[in-house]
């Protein structure tokens, strides 16, 4: 009986060690390490092993005046700490946490990591180990981007992940660039990432994680240690013909300051910004911004090409950004971002076009010799205020001013010189409070403003008279919104309450034309109204997923047009669901359907009755009623995310269609061409495929990627007075892209592109063209040297007569060993192609093209790392 006492005694007045083990870089818990309690003689007394979130607990003796507490696992190095034991007091507990290092071990000079995969998903976060794919060709972030698996990047710089759209790119969880992310992407030296992070499920707003479901992904770039107090390069090149380059990149870390600049010179054909001349695609920002601008008719296309930029780019580019995140204390952080973005850009084109309509064909011949000269200033800033744990305020503002001057010198049936000249004043600022009412619920407020003024004028001076036109477009917006978010285990829900309203001025004036039948100016006021709840609700059960969205309106809409002398303002009350269904079959693979009907309110430049000239033979004006369109969309799909094997597949379908839109009708003679938007009935229709496939090839360190895609679009439009005609556009495009990344000295990558347009119509004519492209690269890796050949083959129609046009680029590198300066040599274009041809066919016509390129150069250069 003593004896039980005695041992009821010692277990009450036993003591606890307890703990957490995670990674020093990523701070992810480490599951299945060892924890060794010891005495001061080395001997082991006790042990345990941490669960799956590295959590450990051990019980202890009193009767010992120290314990050596150490950990063992294979894929971290192993640490120890000593602890004191308080022998007066009983049933303490002593909390001991580690972070452990990865183990590296060094065996005859080979190297050799712990069994470490590729790729990690940890949650909603997948972890790339950037080492096992890199192949020592990277130059900078977006070329290391572009060899993840499930990451691809366009050629205008917009990264997606699994398909969706990255959002944001973050230095070691900070967002310094907004959406304009490119900026770091396109200059940020490849060599100072140790790790690339893609985060789904991502909110800009902190307070909304796991509070609200979100589509967005970031990407997170962790940055070396020891090469984030100040690091950056310099590179100077110059070359043969007067081209040069300047590059100058700095990044600064510390505890309160995070900071990335660059500047940048050329006229090689590089575009280090995030501003682009020579195509139609958006940067960004403006994507974002789509709903508060207005329209630029003057400038709102770039060079028609099918070329890549730095080909079809004779340019002389210059881009400054200075991009700072200030932690004034540890609740308020200031963020400012200014861009300076200044080019000149030269094009010459030839275009023959044959139309053909009622059972005529007509012939028109064009040439022309371009310049225009962008320039931009840009300035946003954040303030950031976190009030509490449960609160945040933020305020974001953006001044953006961008100048467009375009002069043209052609010949058109008679010479003729076009000047043109477009600014564009965007003015914006909102206010977000945020606050977190618990775990599961958030309250939001948010107001917001904006103005946008684009005055534009275009003078034509023709041989024997002159034409000029004067545009301005201004749009107000404003918006006030209340929020409430909600989530638990299997549901979530928000509702949203607010008012939206915005106004559209249109004046115009076109003088030097005498046209009895049309309307020379315009003078129009175009208002919206929003009076808006919008619901969402989500609910989980088992392996399905369902989603419903109801967004509920009542609109006032005012239109005023002094022209036809119409004053509309009537009242809608409408509805836009949408509905989703997902059924999970595991972890890695998911069906997925959607339907929404949509109601679009007509666009700001459909609306104008007037004409409205915007070069020497083109003028738009439109044929214009009110009225909501609606939009039917139906879309089914089957997508595998398999990244424990590095395997993606998705393939889907998609049906939409309208019964109210609008028809264009195109109207051509020798000399000019009439565009009009028409109001009306129509039978749109669009039916697409997709299919899309990865694999990365662990052993042979190679990806294969499938792409391809077919759709069928059904619309109408009236050319030169004709009846309504119906057309029916088929196009299939196909993609395979193979890169490898073999533990050697020679690497390749191989991609090619097909297309195939087919147009038929109820008039039983059809016509189709097909195009092929081809890129080659061939990598030769050796000790400090690095030598790349690049070829890339158009051919712009199989079945024309127009030979293909082969391209060849090299570049060679030459970096010592431990040295930070780095020689390189570009030549572009060996072959010297001056002129690219290319052919563009539609329901009506047949057009080929001609245009200059970037000539054949040599650049010498040498960059500086420190």
């Amino acid at each position: 009986m003593a004896l039980f006492l005695i041992s009821i005694a010692h277990c009450l007045s036993q003591q606890m060690v307890e703990g957490i083990v995670v990674e020093d870089l990523s701070g992810e818990p480490i599951p299945f390490v060892n924890i060794l309690i010891k005495n001061g003689e080395g001997n082991l007394i006790n042990f345990s092993t941490t669960d799956d979130n590295g959590n450990y607990s051990i019980r202890i003796s009193k009767d010992l005046d120290s314990l050596f507490i150490e950990t063992s696992i294979i894929s971290h190095l192993a640490k120890s700490k000593i602890l004191l034991v308080d022998k007066i007091q009983k049933n303490k507990v002593y909390t001991v946490n580690f972070k452990l290092s990865q183990r590296l071990t060094e065996l005859d000079e080979i190297y050799i990591e712990s069994d470490k995969r590729p790729i990690t998903v940890k949650k909603d976060t997948t972890v790339y180990n950037i080492n096992q794919f890199k192949d020592g060709s990277e130059s900078v972030v977006e070329d290391l981007l572009k060899k993840l698996p499930g990451i691809s990047v366009g050629d205008n710089g917009i990264i997606k992940f699994k398909g969706k759209q990255v959002v944001r790119v973050l230095l070691d969880n900070d967002n310094i660039f907004d959406s304009n992310y490119t900026i770091g992407t396109k200059n940020i030296d490849s060599e100072i990432i140790e790790g690339v992070q893609a985060i789904e499920d991502y909110n800009v707003n902190p307070l909304l994680k796991d509070i609200k479901t979100s589509e967005d992904v970031a990407i997170n770039l962790i940055l070396k240690k020891g090469k984030t107090d100040l690091s950056g390069n310099t590179q100077i090149g110059f070359g043969l013909k007067d081209k040069a380059l300047l590059k100058v990149n700095t990044i600064s870390v510390s505890k309160k300051l995070k900071g990335f600049s660059t500047l940048s010179y050329n006229n090689i054909g590089e575009n280090y910004s995030p501003y682009n001349f020579t195509s139609n695609a958006f940067e960004m920002s403006k994507i974002n911004e789509l709903e508060q601008r207005t329209t630029n008719l003057v400038n709102s296309s770039g060079f028609n090409s099918n070329l890549p930029n730095n080909r079809i780019s004779v340019n002389n580019n210059f881009f400054g950004s200075i991009n700072a995140l200030y932690k004034i204390n540890r609740k308020v952080s200031f963020k400012l971002n200014y861009n300076l973005f200044k080019d000149k850009l030269t094009r010459n084109e030839l275009y023959n076009t044959i139309y053909t309509f009622n059972n005529e064909a007509l012939s028109i011949s064009n040439k022309e010799d371009i310049s225009k000269k962008p320039l931009i200033n840009t300035f946003g800033y954040d303030l950031i205020y976190n009030i509490n744990k449960n609160s945040l305020l933020t305020s974001t503002g953006k001044w953006d001013s961008q100048t467009i001057n375009k002069t043209s010198t052609g010949f058109n049936n008679s010479n003729f010189e076009n000047i043109t000249k477009s600014k564009d004043v965007f003015v914006k600022n909102n206010i977000e409070y945020t606050y977190r009412i618990n775990d599961k619920k958030v309250l939001q407020f948010f107001g917001g403003f904006s103005t946008n003024n684009i005055p534009q004028n275009v003078d034509i001076l023709f041989e024997s008279n002159e034409l000029k036109q004067a545009i301005d477009f201004k749009k107000n917006y404003f918006k006030l919104q209340s929020k409430i978010l909600s989530k638990t285990n299997k549901s979530e829900y928000e509702i949203a309450l607010g008012y939206n309203f915005n106004e559209n001025f249109i004046d115009s004036e076109l003088i030097g034309i005498n046209n009895s039948n049309q309307y020379l100016t315009n003078n129009m006021y175009y208002k919206s109204a929003n009076l808006f709840t919008n619901f969402i609700f989500q609910y989980k059960i088992k392996k399905w997923q369902f989603i419903a969205k109801f967004n509920n309106s009542t609109l006032n809409i005012k239109l005023n047009d002094l022209n036809t002398l119409a004053n509309y303002n009537e009242n809608f009350f409408t509805i836009q669901p949408t509905f989703s269904i997902n059924y999970y079959l595991n972890k890695t693979s998911h069906f997925y359907s959607t339907y929404s009907l949509t109601n679009q309110l007509p666009e700001v430049h459909k609306i104008y009755s007037g004409l409205i000239l915007t070069n020497n033979r083109t003028f738009f004006n439109n044929n214009f009623k009110f009225n909501l369109f609606n939009k039917n969309s139906v879309s089914l799909g089957y997508r595998i995310n398999d990244f424990y094997n590095l395997f993606q597949f998705n393939t889907s379908a998609t049906y939409s269609f309208r019964k109210y839109g609008y028809i264009n009708q195109f109207n051509v003679t020798e000399n000019t061409d009439f565009y009009t938007s028409i109001v009306s009935s129509t039978n749109n229709k669009n039916l697409s495929f997709n299919v899309d496939f990865e694999k990365y090839i662990h052993f042979l360190k190679s990806t294969i990627n499938i792409n391809s895609s077919y759709t069928i679009l059904n619309y109408q439009n009236i050319i030169n007075n004709s009846q309504l005609r119906d057309n029916t556009n088929k196009n299939l495009l196909g993609q395979v892209y193979i890169r490898t990344g073999f533990q050697s000295h020679l690497n390749f990558e191989n991609k090619i592109m097909f297309s195939n347009n087919n147009y038929s119509n109820n008039y039983n004519s059809s016509s189709s063209f097909s195009s092929f492209q081809n890129d080659f690269k061939i990598k030769y890796l050796k000790d400090d040297f690095q030598f790349t050949i690049n070829s890339q083959f158009f051919k712009p129609d199989l079945n024309q007569n127009i030979s293909g046009d082969l391209f060849l680029d090299v570049n060679l590198s030459y970096s010592p060993k431990n040295s930070k300066i780095e020689y390189l040599l570009k030549a572009n274009n060996l072959l010297n192609k001056k002129i690219y041809r290319n052919i563009n066919i539609s329901d009506f016509s047949t057009s080929i093209f001609q245009h200059n390129l970037q000539k054949r150069f040599i650049l010498f250069s040498i960059q500086f790392k420190y």
